[in-house]
């Protein structure tokens, strides 16, 4: 099985370029870091007194992830899927069958803090290292639509967002078993694909 690491600042692409990677991979299944936050009373109310509260590791469920990462890996097969609701704050578990899965991409902020858990693997980075402007006009449309959040607000958060992703980054490195592509532009879709059939041979 092929995983695909998608990371990068909030707005630099991750979602798109993971839908576009699932046109062109077999049997392919996408998991989003996004869909895995805690939930509940405690974590409704972290989210009210620490700053960019879902933007830092304390927010996620990394075990829930993680396990179900270590299903699709042991039986290239998944019957569920996770979708978390930022207005609700609430996560939905969707029963959904997908079976002969060869190639994982997962992708989202938190998909660096994998890179030791999957340092078995064979894996291949993709690192967004898009413009911060572009990231935030990207984000201020996405967060009005998805997330009912005002334009200031959006801005407000992008910006402690940007910083935390980035302090965060100068942390982790890849492994031996691991190949990385950055793009610092839109990425090719072309480049991926060829560094994914150079990894099978």
């Amino acid at each position: 099985m092929k995983i695909i690491i998608i990371t990068g600042p909030s707005g630099s692409g991750k979602t798109s370029l993971a839908k576009k990677l699932m046109i062109e991979l077999e049997d392919c299944h996408i998991i989003s870091t996004d869909d895995f936050y805690k939930t509940g009373k405690i974590s409704n109310l972290l989210a009210k007194f620490i700053v960019s509260y879902f933007d830092r590791r304390i927010s996620h469920n990394d075990k829930l992830l993680k396990r179900t990462i270590n299903e699709i890996l042991k039986n290239k097969k998944i019957n569920y899927l996770y979708k978390y609701d930022f207005i609700r704050k609430k996560t939905e578990k969707i029963y959904k069958k997908k079976s002969f899965i060869k190639n994982l991409i997962i992708e989202g902020i938190f998909t660096l803090e994998l890179l030791k858990f999957i340092s078995k693997k064979d894996y291949l980075l993709i690192r967004l290292k898009i413009d911060k402007e572009i990231c935030m006009k990207r984000i201020k449309k996405r967060d009005h639509i998805e997330r009912g959040k005002s334009e200031r607000s959006s801005i407000e958060n992008f910006l402690k967002a940007w910083n935390i992703y980035k302090n965060k980054e100068k942390y982790f490195r890849i492994n031996k078993k691991g190949k990385e592509l950055i793009f610092k532009k839109e990425p090719d879709i072309n480049t991926i694909l060829k560094e994914l059939s150079n990894k099978t041979q």
